[in-house]
């Protein structure tokens, strides 16, 4: 009975070992690690350079931006991105192929710093906006997210998949792999992060207002001193966000935020999505890149 004991355990280790091997080919087993901070939730660590899907790089600077770029030490005028995971990029994009990159390959004279972060919602992006000291110093803000932003209540570190610590398992790929599952399936939603179609409109409706208003208090105090421009992207196989939703926000931040730039016009296809839904391709990332340079250089 023992001898077949160890035996499966044998045979289990082998399973899991070369599970493990397979898992960290594909990129698995090393992810960005994240600071807590109680203001804005939590951001990436610092100094941080990793190896994930698709051979993809996604470095995070001295300042926690995701940039190849020292912003601190750098003398260019500076850009800094906003946003959630749209902005951020994920792990299947490579550092140089995200928009925020690209748009600084072509204007110059600037550098570029990806503030994006995976599950922020619109509360996190204001308070990241208003009280990471280490954005202040950005001649232009730009805050780029989709509609499902407005009804994404606050997340923290405790709420969303991401890892705090430095601590390695045994099989720290396939520890990575059964956390992702769990939370994906746990939440039951990729794209907003929770499962709400059951809750009442008007629930709704007060959580987007509360959005809109907090993000156009921030706004109107940036843009006494800074440059400011917003692009709302597409969202498409929501089934938290309907035809009506998606109307009501972009009337209502256009009234209360003032000049928005839509995105839809120019992502008319699922080409630009890798998941046919929110997240960009690398072609996706060249065509925002470039609707992004327009606006820039023509205001």
């Amino acid at each position: 009975m023992r001898r077949y004991f160890f035996f499966l355990a044998f045979i289990l280790f082998i399973a899991l070992f070369f599970t493990e091997l397979y898992l960290k080919k594909i990129g698995l087993g090393d992810p960005v690690r994240y600071d807590s901070n109680i203001l804005y939730g939590y951001a990436p660590k610092i100094n941080q350079s990793k190896n994930r899907f698709e051979n993809s790089k996604v470095t995070i600077n001295e300042s926690g931006l995701r940039s190849i770029k020292n912003w601190k030490l750098s003398k260019k005028k500076k850009i800094v991105f906003l946003g959630d995971s749209v902005t951020y990029a994920g792990s299947y994009i490579d550092d140089k192929d995200t928009f925020v990159h690209k748009v600084c390959e072509k204007l110059t004279e600037f550098i570029c710093g990806n503030a994006g972060v995976n599950a922020y919602g619109i509360n996190n992006i204001v308070m990241r906006s208003k009280y990471d000291r280490r954005l202040q110093d950005a001649e232009i803000f730009i805050y780029l997210f989709p509609p499902g932003d407005f009804y994404r209540e606050y997340s923290n570190s405790k709420t969303a998949h991401f890892y705090l610590n430095n601590k390695y398992f045994i099989f720290p790929a396939i520890t990575e792999a059964i956390s992702f599952v769990a939370t994906k399936y746990d939440i039951n939603n990729y794209i907003s992060k929770h499962d709400d179609s059951n809750h009442n409109n008007d629930d709704k409706i007060k959580l987007i207002n509360y959005s809109i208003n907090i993000l156009a208090d921030e706004i109107k105090d940036k843009k006494k001193q800074k440059k400011v421009f917003i692009f709302l992207s597409n969202e498409k196989n929501d089934k938290n966000l309907n035809s009506n939703l998606n109307k009501y926000i972009k009337e209502n931040l256009v009234n209360k935020v003032g000049e928005i730039n839509f995105l839809n016009n120019i992502l008319d296809d699922d080409r630009y999505f890798y998941d046919k839904s929110v997240h960009y391709n690398r072609e996706g990332h060249k065509v925002v890149a470039n609707e992004i340079i327009r606006v820039i250089t023509e205001n």
